[in-house]
């Protein structure tokens, strides 16, 4: 499986030379539409293909696709879709720490519910939908004023597996599936946020949404109940509530503070994960760009 993995990156790499770090771009009939295509490796992963190092244990592939449909686009002005698996033979394992008969890090099992973030077997997917306040009408319409203070929708989902360990005796797999959706305001003017080809480039924003956080796999089961109250002090599984955000992009660099506030039916505490917790994450999202259409680049080459 890795092998096949590997050749499909090589694979990847070699299309991506001629444009690497240059976004390549397919306009549509009329030239209002721009389509930009990149992909981002872990760390791990561009060291080897660029350097030639060796494939570690776990490496991810991500690929963010950009959709720029021209400031007369009559209700969706563009929408960005950033997707990233990682892979790994094995999973993140957590293990409990017991002092006599406590569990005394439960919160390292709440956090991991909340934000399950993992460098091996995981998958990151996020989409932003920018409304377009403006569109072709002469008059504003009611979705034009609404567009106007809400620039967007936003979608998250992130989902990993892991090993929960709390003695020789006693562990289960699992896997967490996190859901954001909402919508978010965008304090850039929007000729600001973009370069000449319509592809992202800076933003600051403030976003309201809706959160889910659900746990699956064998400690799901009805069966396994006594251990997730071992390592959780709850038998529940899912858990909701509401996420604010607040974050800005410098060209590659996206940096995100998110305030969630999650509980369960049965509104038990669980720390690091229920009430009001914190979060901050920087990823890039800028990387090798895959050209689209070579006879659509040599036509504007040609005209300029």
């Amino acid at each position: 499986m890795t092998d096949k993995i590997i050749l499909i990156l090589l694979v990847i790499s070699v299309h991506s030379i001629n444009g690497q770090q240059i976004s390549t771009k397919q306009t549509s009939t009329g030239g209002k539409e721009e389509v930009h295509i990149d992909f981002v490796g872990t760390g791990n992963l561009q060291s080897s293909l660029s350097q030639g190092d060796e494939i570690q244990g776990s490496a991810g592939l991500g690929v963010i696709y950009e959709r720029f449909r021209g400031y007369e686009a009559k209700v969706v002005r563009s929408f960005e879709i950033e997707a990233l698996i990682n892979i790994a033979s094995t999973v993140d394992t957590i293990t409990a720490k017991i002092t006599e008969g406590n569990l005394q890090n439960q919160r390292d099992f709440g956090a991991y519910v909340l934000n399950p973030i993992s460098t091996k077997q995981s998958l990151f997917i996020n989409s932003n939908i920018y409304f377009n306040p403006d569109g072709v009408d002469e008059e504003k319409t009611l979705f034009n004023k609404i567009a106007s203070v809400i620039s967007g929708l936003n979608f998250r989902v992130i989902s990993s597996n892991s090993v929960w360990n709390y003695d020789e005796n006693t562990s289960s797999n699992l896997g967490v599936l996190s859901i954001r959706y909402g919508i978010f305001h965008e304090f850039l003017p929007d000729d600001k946020i973009r370069d000449e080809y319509g592809k992202s480039k800076y933003s600051v924003f403030l976003g309201l949404n809706g959160g889910h956080r659900g746990i699956y796999g064998d400690i799901s089961s009805e069966t396994n109940e006594p251990i997730r109250r071992l390592f959780l002090g709850s038998n529940r599984t899912d858990f909701s509530g509401v996420e604010f955000n607040f974050g800005f992009r410098l060209n590659n660099i996206r940096a995100e503070f998110q305030m969630p506030l999650l509980t369960g039916s049965d509104k038990a505490d669980i720390n690091g994960l229920t009430d009001t917790q914190f979060l901050f994450t920087i990823r890039f999202v800028g990387g090798f760009s895959l050209k689209l259409n070579d006879k659509n680049k040599e036509e504007e080459e040609t005209k300029s």
